[in-house]
């Protein structure tokens, strides 16, 4: 029997020490394991992703209870509290002392055995208190596990109210997108083709390719396999449509892995026209061109290509460029729970920086009458409505539209575009 708990220490492990983002662990992980029961893969996932972004709310409750703070623990014990601790506190269905008695044995096996007393008499505290009086937390911020620079910079490009909408909406479980591979079903064939599936679908609240889902194993549906949906959230498919694609046209996705956008404008184009989607290496292209062969496209290309540099030969090329720009990710928090500790000033300074210097080209490759949409999937004004007052001051295109979605307030993640004519 596969030690669960076991794996879900080395992702933390891992995470911590080597800095890959937690879902890219989590997904190597489940591919190696590809045997476990769907049960067993739940609770790798909730367990790893759940230690992971409740990490200040767990450390404060720990440190009420514990000799030596969290931040001064060994690396190990302080993983294997922290696990048995979002145990104790947010998942119901284990008992406490189940809880307690696998941190035990979890040091022991970690050969740490000198430090099991410790790990027991820590975690018996923890249980203890999650039996009595509901847990309390200095502010909101703790409580929902948001770094100070975090929140003062939802604070900052919101107010304090739709920050904590933001904040609570880390809680929520957030439902599945799937964008219809309208070249191969209808939205109603796939929904009964699900059905069959076991997975229950209904209309998205927006998007005229999209239903929506609870959670399920997506890499095991057969409907997948054949290429029949993508997953994608409802905000990329409303900026595709804002876009205004239309069938012939040329398109140009810079930075398109994993290809959602570059294959969602190949398919609005019923297979006419050319998408060219480009990233910056390899590695990106092979992810892009996965999706390509799965969903049965024919008008789309891939290359390797640095979006910072300026390639000639696309000038004046492309009826619509996407420019779906790196940035610091804050609208996708519920998915990618690592993101929030490690963006820092610096960090978006550099991200405004990398987007002008990216922006600056996408305009030249923009025909005279064609289109530029910007996107992002984060928070900050400076890194979208900023950035559109620059497209269209500094670079002189026409701005069309813009929306940014928020999460906790709209129905999908956090994410920003805006569509521009080359007037």
């Amino acid at each position: 029997m596969t030690d669960i708990r076991n794996l879900v220490l080395d992702i933390l492990i891992e995470n911590e020490e080597e800095g890959t983002y937690l879902s890219d662990i989590i997904r190597a992980v489940q591919e190696k394991y590809a045997y476990l029961e769907e049960r067993d893969r739940a609770f790798l996932r909730t367990l790893s992703l759940g230690t992971v972004e409740k990490r200040l709310a767990l450390d404060y409750v720990i440190d009420t209870v514990s000799s030596v703070k969290t931040r001064k623990m060994k690396s190990l014990i302080r993983h294997i509290i922290r696990m048995a601790a979002f145990e104790i506190m947010y998942m119901d269905h284990i008992p406490s002392r189940a809880s307690v008695s696998e941190a035990v044995r979890l040091t022991k096996k970690r050969h740490m055995a000198g430090l099991s007393g410790f790990t027991n008499a820590v975690t018996r505290k923890l249980a203890s208190l999650s039996e009595g009086e509901a847990l309390t937390f200095p502010d909101d911020r703790i409580r929902y596990s948001f770094p100070e620079y975090v929140y003062e910079t939802l604070v900052g490009s919101f107010d304090k109210e739709t920050a904590l909408k933001i904040m609570k909406s880390s809680e929520e479980r957030r439902p599945l997108y799937l964008r219809v591979n309208s070249g191969k079903c209808s939205v109603a064939d796939l929904r009964e083709i699900l059905k069959k599936e076991g997975v229950e679908t209904d209309p998205a609240p927006f998007g005229n390719f999209a239903l929506r889902s609870s959670r399920f194993d997506v890499g095991r549906s057969a409907s997948f396999k054949e290429g029949l949906f993508s997953v994608q959230d409802i905000s990329s498919m409303a900026a595709l449509e804002a876009a205004g694609i239309k069938k012939g046209m040329k398109v140009i996705d810079l930075c398109a892995a994993p290809g959602g956008k570059a294959c969602h404008a190949a398919e609005l184009m019923e297979g006419t026209g050319e998408v060219l989607a480009f990233d910056v290496s390899g590695e990106k292209t092979e992810r892009i061109e996965e999706n390509i062969k799965r969903l049965g496209l024919k008008n789309i290309k891939t290359g390797i290509n640095d979006a910072a540099q300026y390639q000639e030969a696309l000038k004046e090329s492309a009826d619509l460029v996407i420019a779906d720009l790196p940035c610091s990710g804050l609208g996708v928090m519920n998915r990618k729970v690592d993101i929030k500790y490690r963006i820092k000033e610096e960090d978006i300074e550099s991200l405004v920086c990398l987007q002008r210097k990216i922006l600056d080209n996408a305009v030249r490759y923009v025909k005279k009458e064609g289109r530029l949409l910007y996107s992002t999937c984060t928070l900050t004004q400076r890194e979208n409505s900023r950035q559109a007052e620059y497209i269209s001051g500094s670079l002189g295109l026409k701005e069309i539209c813009q929306r940014q979605f928020v999460q906790g307030i709209d129905p999908c993640d956090g994410f920003y575009y805006a569509v521009f004519d080359n007037c």
